[in-house]
């Protein structure tokens, strides 16, 4: 080998890593990922399922940055999914104990009092920003998800209205109007909201799904451009709150039993 040695190391935490290799003594070392990099292989196992590895990562990204409120929020995000709502709300309220006016940890609470069924507080929260920074389309949106959860449709359709002539191409705005149409039954009102998006080919599934039941509450339930089939409407128009949190747990609409309300509450 002429007095040269392989210098090799490896690193695997689920998604593999990559590892330093000194070129003064060809020791293998390894290093502690920076919060640029602790960020991006937290994306990466939340886009993979591995959920366990992007909390820990944005766990450590937090910890070494506990001012910044973008990385705070992706925490709380984080822990939405894994189904800790307690512990995001204690990240949130320590977060904003240190930053209490940062509207992008305002809106997550508002967020996370939506994900908990909170929908009044959730409001005032919503209602607050949006007297700062009445361009707030997050926050609007927000303000309408509250507004149809509490059975305040048109005030919800109009909230919503609001922030399309702000962004007009905005899909969450277009698509949570769409729900809140079907709410109230008016399926080829919610069709012509959401169809120019349909040329779109990163339309995520709870708005093909949401389409697919506009069609079918409209009558078109035999469409060929329906992705998946025929679905029960009555069921799915009595769930579709949950296509409101796109940026939360799911992307999937969540089936809850047919004697529930919007709001996850025994109805009566």
């Amino acid at each position: 080998m002429s007095g040269r040695r392989v210098c090799l190391a490896a690193l695997v935490i689920g998604l593999g890593l990559m590892s330093g290799c000194s070129h003064r003594d060809h020791e293998a070392t390894i290093r502690e990922p920076d919060n640029a990099a602790r960020l991006r292989i937290a994306a990466t196992a939340s886009a993979a399922g591995q959920n366990e590895i992007a909390l820990s990562m944005y766990t450590a990204a937090a910890a070494a940055t506990p001012n910044d409120p973008e990385v705070q929020a992706r925490l709380v995000s984080a822990l939405i999914k894994a189904g800790k709502p307690d512990v995001a709300d204690y990240t949130l309220t320590t977060a904003l104990s240190h930053q209490p006016n940062d509207p992008t940890l305002l809106r997550w609470q508002g967020n996370l009092r939506l994900e908990t069924g909170n929908a009044e507080a959730a409001l005032q929260i919503f209602d607050g920003l949006i007297a700062r920074r009445p361009g707030d389309i997050a926050a609007l949106n927000g303000r309408g998800v509250a507004l149809d959860l509490l059975g305040q449709h048109e005030l919800a359709q109009q909230t919503y209205q609001t922030a399309r002539a702000l962004q007009p191409g905005d899909l969450q705005t277009a698509n949570n109007l769409a729900v809140s149409l079907l709410l109230i039954e008016h399926p080829n009102q919610a069709m012509s909201v959401l169809q120019p998006f349909t040329m779109r080919s990163d339309l995520p599934a709870r708005v093909l799904n949401n389409l697919d039941i506009a069609r079918i509450a409209a009558g078109h339930s035999n469409s060929p451009d329906s992705g998946l089939g025929t679905a029960n409407t009555t069921e799915d128009l009595g769930v579709l709150a949950a296509s409101f949190k796109p940026a939360l747990v799911s992307s999937e609409p969540i089936r809850l039993n047919p004697d529930q309300n919007i709001a996850g509450k025994p109805a009566g």
